[in-house]
């Protein structure tokens, strides 16, 4: 951690983190603050955080990467196991920093990634001779830190990285990209989406103005005869400190006989209000591909059975895909070619965060062992119950009636 924070604080630790001849420093249009800054101007002095959908959708986002374990694995002719004995097992397992663990890792990736399409980690490798090039540790910047340049007259021309104004070697920084126009940059979800984001903010100021200064009843006043602005005034200001606001809604107003009251203020109904809020939220969640369920957004007519089915085409059609990028971006970035061809890679197990009922789980396993598939060992650690004593619980057991008695006790693999 020392080597980061000696970067961090402006004292490189190699000379080739040294800027090389570097006069201009674009300002980077992904950060944080230019995309914060132009939410501010469109949706005056809001901002998408602010917006309790783009929020929530982000949340179920980052914490849908965050959620399944990281692995580092080996396939060879036996199989496929946990490559433990290499360091960027732990780092991707249990702890990729000082600070973090696996998942705040991961969950601080998907918030990134999720509102700006970029996501950046630094890279801390071995400078020693005898291991140069091993990742000691990773940690993830701030992307409104990083700048990009690149020469976009020229097909695949190489992308150069600046961290607080000094390049970065392009190897010591593992760049995730969301959904992408550019095949060098993700695409900043928040802009894409400022125009939904900005009508959502405004019906939920819509709303607090309406509770605010709604008055009930609300209307006008007529006063008979011919009142001195003197006395308009005083009208106005009484009725306004008795009966303006969400605390005083609902009081009975008392008026004087030459004071008439005309209510022509609309209810939320005839403004529909909870209508237009129900769509933006439901708009929100079309750009981020996150199902309206995930973010405790009623569809109405849905029952248990659907909503079910709606988690699952969750998991298919949103984390399925951040999934996908993760751990094809990671096993590009983090291995070497020598890795990749002796079979490494790095992956994300969903399948506990899958799992059915007691009893379609119970019929699984039942299944599974009359075929000859697992043990009962293994079905008991498939459920996280202790390993059975009993010898034979390591064997495999098909059905007599399926293989033929011969093919029983067989040893597992």
């Amino acid at each position: 951690m020392g080597k980061i924070i000696d970067f961090l604080l402006g004292h490189p630790v190699e000379q080739s983190f040294q800027a090389k001849n570097v006069t201009i420093t674009p300002v980077p249009q992904h950060s944080a603050e230019v995309i914060e800054n132009k939410i501010r101007e469109d949706m005056g002095g809001a901002t998408a955080m602010g917006v309790s959908a783009v929020y929530a959708c982000a949340r179920v986002i980052a914490e849908g990467l965050a959620l399944p374990p990281c692995y580092l694995q080996k396939t060879d002719a036996k199989g496929r196991t946990f490559a433990t004995d290499k360091s960027l097992y732990r780092l991707l397992n249990l702890r990729p920093n000082d600070r973090q663990t696996s998942y705040e890792f991961r969950e601080q990736i998907g918030w990134h990634l999720a509102l700006t399409g970029n996501a950046f980690v630094w890279l801390n490798r071995s400078r020693i001779a005898a291991n140069r090039g091993e990742i000691l540790e990773m940690l993830v910047m701030n992307p409104g830190d990083v700048t990009l340049l690149v020469d976009p007259t020229k097909p695949l021309a190489p992308v150069r990285y600046f961290l607080f104004g000094q390049e970065i070697p392009a190897a010591d920084i593992w760049h995730l990209k969301g959904p992408s126009w550019l095949n060098y940059e993700g695409m900043k979800a928040v802009s894409v989406a400022r125009n939904a984001i900005g009508l959502a903010r405004a019906t939920e100021i819509y709303g607090s103005k309406l509770f605010e200064n709604g008055a009930r009843p609300g209307g006008l006043l007529n006063l008979k005869g011919s009142p001195t602005q003197d006395q308009l005034d005083m009208v106005r200001q009484a009725w306004a400190a008795q009966y303006s606001g969400a605390g005083s809604a609902h009081k009975t107003a008392l008026l004087p006989g030459d004071i008439e009251y005309k209510p022509l203020a609309s209810t939320a109904n005839e403004a529909q209000f909870i209508e237009s809020r129900r769509f933006q939220i439901e708009e929100v969640c079309r750009y981020f591909r996150v199902s309206p369920t995930k973010v405790f957004q009623s569809l109405g007519s849905q029952s248990y059975a659907s909503v079910e089915q709606a988690h699952i085409a969750h998991d298919q059609d949103t984390d399925a895909h951040w999934h996908t990028r993760f751990m094809q971006s990671a096993t590009v970035n983090l291995l070497s070619d020598a890795e990749r061809a002796a079979g490494y890679t790095i992956t994300l197990d969903n399948r506990d965060f899958l799992r059915g009922t007691a009893v379609e789980r119970m019929s699984y396993y039942t299944a599974g062992i009359a075929a000859g598939i697992f043990t009962r060992n293994e079905a008991r650690e498939m459920e996280g119950f202790d390993r059975s004593d009993d010898p034979s619980a390591d064997q495999l057991t098909p059905a007599a009636n399926l293989f033929g008695p011969g093919q029983q006790n067989t040893p597992a693999e």
